[in-house]
């Protein structure tokens, strides 16, 4: 985690017994759900060390604590207009450690849950980046009223002048997270696609472009990786933006591209191409032309 600031957050909430749960369902439901998630994405804004959890329970149902955690960690993730969190977060947290214990208490049971984030940066990587981003932003001297476009090329341009493909640690397993974070493209200059795809998604957001990372593979060299990229609202529809593959070609051939030009070397992993997702996100029927 480095030397960034770290903070214990100690939330004490009350579980409810659901009645008629399926076989195999948690019998464990939160009382106040929503505000520990809430709870728990203030931590990870924070780059805090540990979320604790304590609530009382009738059942005793360990197996439920896993499917717990994991559904309050994923509602932290949730999209909104914070340029901080969302998949900003998503991209730059790699899973959770999970602790837990259960104690008799009188009728009930006591549960004490530890979350352990494994986030790729700390509060004072973050921190710089904050401080750099608001520096890139009044560099970009976007006339009053820019498109959306002109926003979203802005932010293409300023990321393929200011960070290079990091191929040494590509396939160098465990050591690259923070050539996968917005601070590795900004502070070290050079990044995997992944941070590429975050630090697009943030500027982006920072200028009020609807955007989100999407995860696939793409064609390189003759055989697919997995890669991930952006996809852009312009209007009332989504197209496809690869920064790091307009940056490695030196080329424009993936700004503002429609699923069907785009997919020819490019393919969505399964949960981008649900029905689900692409009607929230519904793609442009066409490539963008300025």
């Amino acid at each position: 985690m480095g030397k960034g600031r770290r903070v214990l957050l100690f939330i004490l909430v009350l579980a409810l017994v659901l009645g008629g749960c399926g076989r195999g369902a948690s019998s464990l439901a939160l009382g106040n759900r929503r505000e520990i998630a809430e709870a728990i994405r203030r931590t990870l804004l924070n780059r805090s060390y540990r979320v604790r959890i304590s609530f009382l329970a009738y059942t005793l149902d360990r197996e439920g604590l896993d499917e717990l955690a994991a559904g309050l960690m994923e509602e932290a993730l949730y999209e909104s207009e914070d340029p901080r969190g969302g998949d900003y977060l998503r991209w730059q947290y790699g899973g959770y450690t999970l602790t837990h214990s259960a104690s008799r208490k009188l009728f009930r049971w006591e549960y004490r849950l530890g979350i352990l984030p494994d986030m790729y940066t700390d509060a004072d990587q973050e921190a710089a980046v904050d401080r750099k981003v608001e520096e890139i932003l009044e560099d970009l001297d976007l006339p009053p009223g820019a498109s959306e476009a002109d926003r979203a090329l802005a932010v293409r341009d300023y990321i393929c002048g200011a960070v290079s493909y990091d191929s040494v640690h590509k396939h160098l397993k465990g050591s690259s997270h923070i050539q996968s974070t917005a601070y590795g493209a900004l502070f070290y200059h050079t990044a995997l696609c992944q941070g590429y795809a975050v630090l697009c998604y943030r500027l982006l957001k920072e200028l009020g472009v609807e955007n989100r990372i999407v995860a696939g593979t793409c064609l390189a060299g003759g055989r697919r990786e997995r890669h991930v990229w952006n996809l852009v609202r312009i209007g009332d529809v989504f197209y496809n933006m690869d920064v790091t593959l307009d940056d490695v070609t030196g080329t424009r051939d993936y700004f503002l591209k429609s699923d069907r030009t785009f997919s020819s070397d490019h393919t969505r992993e399964e949960a981008y191409a649900s029905e689900d997702f692409t009607s929230q996100y519904p793609g442009a029927p066409e490539d963008y032309g300025f």
